[in-house]
């Protein structure tokens, strides 16, 4: 009976509740706990900042890789071993927390807080080294799959539990729960298979170094690490401002939170099945280039939410974003998975990973000051367009990193679009731009904009993108009015097919030209 349980993958799935226990237990339930304890906002702002401390995991890493725990190694292996100290510390910290009042000793829940978030860390390391040596046993994209369910069981559905719990305000109960939900995982642990651990005889230090001198030779690795640091750089720097914006219009009630949180346990599934269908259908990279186009759609229709902020929109955007998050969570998981050498696989899994999060986390603390200076229909529009160059270096992922014309031409084009689409919805006063001179931006846009799109095609024909680019056109006037902050205007439809004509025309006098010499 232990060998059936133990020859599974579905193992991943509470492995996956156990990795997100820490971040859920220090997210919304610690913030709103110790608001309820007079804790002011600045100060609670102050105290989520340790959670940096998640990020620089890597500098760990070394010694999680290398370091046998004495007694459990030989019972366990290197990563089950270090993945039940994590489970079994973090139980203990959740506990003490449920034990603490804020109001005498928010000293000691700020380092109880601090030890949950590094054990957390420690535990993040290990698990994903496990994740990777599992696949001698189960498919990489079935083992991230099946993960990103667990992590998304463990943020949604016990934190539908929590919210009701919130409820009647009784933090000990929850902080109790949730460890006791920690200890019964490292019953997990301890049926989980051992894998193949790769046996190292150099220091922890020069393990290090020589984890990343072997990251540093990959090709073109300046590029796969931008890739890797901007990837979801758009949802990182949004996540606070999400919460707000609940707050501002009214969406912050209990059984709306909660509802919520069921409905984004279907998107989860419904995401990872797209991301591992997609995966095996096609090729890894042209999936990454569909979840950056898919997160960035989807941060952008929060600025609808803002405009009306219904029970129905509140849910149905946040099921389109939590598909597109584990969409998104799947397809990066499994190409981090194939960027790792076997040798250093915590180290260098746990710097590509600390890396997606570090430059959206330093980012994020200026989402206050941008909302205030734009509002927030404006924030969530510029969140889609900093995107844009995750989306520019997914296609050039496609392409294997190659800057030739022609790849540099559609990056261009992509851009372009992006720029030309959200500064045509932003919410900007229009007295600035009337008459000719707001007709002539039009055509200006859409003659560069048609110029790099028809000189960067090489398989679509002319006709196709010709109309193309006016449904675009088209389509920004529709939304425009569908706002409400605007009209649709026909002048503007016509000023843009102008700028497509032109274009077209001035490409088909320089082919012809061309021919001539010829």
């Amino acid at each position: 009976m232990f060998e059936k349980l133990k020859n599974t993958q579905f193992n991943f799935i509470f492995l996956g509740i156990s990795a997100a226990m820490p971040s859920f237990a220090l997210g919304i339930p610690f913030g709103l706990w110790l608001l309820s304890a007079g804790v002011t906002k600045q100060t609670l702002g102050l105290v989520t900042v340790s959670s940096i401390i998640v990020a620089l995991n890597f500098l760990w890493s070394p010694f999680i890789n290398r370091i046998k725990l004495p007694a459990l190694y030989n019972f366990l292996g290197l990563r089950r071993s270090w993945i039940l100290i994590s489970q079994i510390s973090l139980g203990a910290l959740l506990l003490l927390l449920s034990i603490l009042d804020p109001n005498q000793n928010l000293t000691t829940v700020v380092l109880v807080a601090c030890l949950i978030y590094f054990f957390s860390s420690v535990q993040d390391i290990a698990l994903d080294a496990y994740r990777v040596e599992y696949d001698q046993y189960f498919k990489a994209e079935n083992l991230a799959t099946i993960y990103q369910i667990g992590y998304k069981i463990g943020a949604f559905l016990i934190g539908a539990q929590v919210y009701g719990i919130i409820g009647a305000e009784n933090w000990q109960a929850i902080y109790l729960y949730l460890g006791l939900l920690m200890f019964f995982l490292t019953l997990i642990t301890l049926l989980s298979m051992r894998v193949k651990e790769a046996n190292l005889s150099e220091s922890s230090f020069n393990q290090f170094f020589s984890a990343f001198k072997n990251l540093l030779k990959k090709d073109n690795v300046i590029i796969l690490l931008l890739l890797v640091g901007i990837y979801k750089i758009s949802d990182i720097v949004l996540g606070p401002m999400a919460a707000a914006l609940y707050t501002e219009v009214g969406l912050n009630k209990a059984d709306y939170l909660q509802q919520k949180s069921y409905f984004n346990f279907l998107a989860t599934f419904v995401g990872s099945g797209l991301a591992l269908w997609t995966i095996k259908k096609f090729k890894i990279e042209l999936t990454m280039f569909v979840g950056a186009l898919f997160v960035v759609s989807t941060n952008m229709l929060f600025s609808y939410l803002y405009l009306f902020p219904s029970y129905f929109n509140f849910i149905g955007i946040n099921f389109l974003d939590t598909i597109a998050q584990a969409f998104t969570a799947v397809c990066f998981i499994t190409y981090l998975v194939s960027q790792v050498d076997r040798r250093y696989t915590a180290i260098q899994y746990a710097f590509l990973a600390s890396l997606v999060i570090i430059p959206g986390t330093l980012l994020k603390g200026t989402s206050g000051f941008l909302t205030d200076s734009l509002g927030f229909y404006n924030f969530f529009l510029l969140m889609g367009l900093i995107g844009a160059p995750s989306i520019c270096l997914s296609y050039l992922l496609i392409k294997e990193f190659k800057f030739d014309m022609q790849n540099n031409l559609r990056i261009a084009g992509i851009a372009l679009i992006m720029i030309i689409f959200t500064f045509s919805l932003f919410d900007i006063p229009q007295s600035n731009f009337d008459g000719l001179s707001d007709k002539f931006m039009h055509f200006s846009a859409y003659l560069l904009l048609s110029l790099l799109i028809f000189r960067a095609s090489l398989t679509f024909t002319k006709a196709l993108l010709f109309i193309g680019l006016i449904l675009l056109g088209v389509l920004i006037e529709a939304l425009q009015y569908t706002s409400g902050l605007r009209n649709f205007e026909y002048m503007d439809i016509i000023a843009n097919s102008l700028g497509i004509l032109v274009g077209f025309l001035i490409l088909r006098i320089r082919e012809k030209a061309l021919k001539i010499i010829d």
